[in-house]
């Protein structure tokens, strides 16, 4: 078993259940240590957050979607967190995530229900997010251009003006019309679907929406390994 989480304290449920059968790397330069040496795992739980400022859970996952594609991931965090659901989404719509674990219930009994029923090909998901998760393709509507994660990050500073958004980004406003539009809704579709907010019908309260979901969603949109790792081209395998 794998565990690719920075938190020293996380590991302890972790070694109760796996006991000597558990390698931890607590970013991803261990990873990459521990794949240049030839470790294989059944099972890897991947955290989002690694405390480093080149790199999250997204570069683990990419790494391991190359190296170890065999490896079943399960996608590990604390989903009340701020950009955890979309982490969530990535997971499992680009890297084929097997299962998501969260935090909160990472005790021991249920670290070994996990790996028991993806031995036998069980999902031991909760219910209500293996639902959720069906919707994972949406990310892409959300980040339809490459162009999109600078949007993103510059709306939070702007509030969602877009005026503010094409300064900050030294573009002409008219340009950004299609991503207001679009995001828009793909943001509204993503809350439906994965926070249960009803849809608004016809709203023309687009500023609102797209700055309260850049907020909420902040430290993935503005995660430094995302434009990478949202390439198509990286994940593909030769």
């Amino acid at each position: 078993m794998l565990l690719v989480d920075d938190v020293p304290g996380e590991r302890a449920n972790f070694e109760r259940a796996f006991g000597r059968g558990l390698a931890v790397a607590p970013g991803v330069d261990q990873l990459n240590e521990l794949l240049r040496t030839g470790n294989e795992w059944e099972v890897a739980f991947v955290d989002f957050n690694l405390s480093s400022r080149t790199s999250t859970g997204l570069t683990a996952l990419l790494r391991l979607h190359h190296e170890r594609p065999g490896t079943q991931i399960v996608t590990y965090s604390q989903f009340t967190e701020s950009g955890r659901t979309l982490y969530a989404a990535a997971a499992r719509h680009w890297f084929g995530a097997a299962a998501l674990l969260d935090k909160t219930r990472n005790d021991p009994h249920t670290l070994m229900h996990y790996l028991t029923a993806l031995r036998i090909g069980q999902n031991p998901t909760p219910t209500p997010w293996q639902r959720r998760l069906q919707w994972s393709p949406l990310l892409d509507s959300l980040l339809a251009d490459a162009s999109w994660v600078r949007i993103w990050g510059a709306l939070r500073e702007a509030a969602g003006d877009m005026a503010r958004v094409a300064e900050l980004l030294g573009v002409e406003p008219g340009s950004l019309r299609g991503f207001k539009d679009r995001a828009t809704e793909a943001a509204i579709q993503f809350n439906e679907k994965f926070h249960d907010v009803p849809h608004p019908g016809r709203t023309r309260n687009k500023k609102g929406i797209l700055a309260a979901f850049a907020a909420e969603h902040r430290h993935f949109l503005t995660a430094p390994d995302l434009s990478t790792v949202m390439s198509p081209g990286s994940r593909r395998r030769g």
